[in-house]
């Protein structure tokens, strides 16, 4: 995995803000990365980046490359006048690209550019932003 610190992201507002997600650890071939924003712990976003090598003896020569997004939503409670974090809900998403090892680096460079434009494409955002079904 390539040595990575820190990822800043803009995200969708209408005055777009930076999102900085800092790497907190490595395990094997997973780091994980937060973006602390929050007042509260139970707020930070999550991002997980995983790049999977083929395990020895394998007889299909298989990369698998992940990233996961987990995003809660949390609100502001008041009990006995203490207020305190509540988490609302959370948004996961998940990524995998799973490679040949016979995948040449322009058949790489084709998947993960043609999965960008799919997501950028109206259909896409009409899903996701609109929970519209497909027809």
């Amino acid at each position: 995995m390539p040595s990575i610190s820190t990822i800043v992201v803009a995200d969708a507002a209408s005055t777009p803000v930076n999102h900085t997600f800092n790497k907190v650890k490595v395990i094997g071939d997973t780091a994980y990365f937060v973006e602390q924003s929050s007042s509260s712990a139970l707020g930070y976003w999550a991002l997980t980046m995983t790049n999977r090598a083929p395990l020895p003896g394998q007889t299909e020569k298989i990369y698998r490359s992940k990233i996961s997004l987990v995003v809660p939503v949390v609100s502001s409670e008041t009990i006995n006048g203490i207020a305190r974090p509540k988490l609302e809900y959370t948004l996961r998403s998940n990524v995998e690209h799973i490679i040949p090892a016979e995948a040449t680096l322009q058949n790489r460079k084709d998947q993960r550019k043609l999965l960008v434009g799919i997501q950028n494409d109206t259909s896409f955002v009409s899903m996701v932003e609109d929970q519209l079904n497909v027809t």
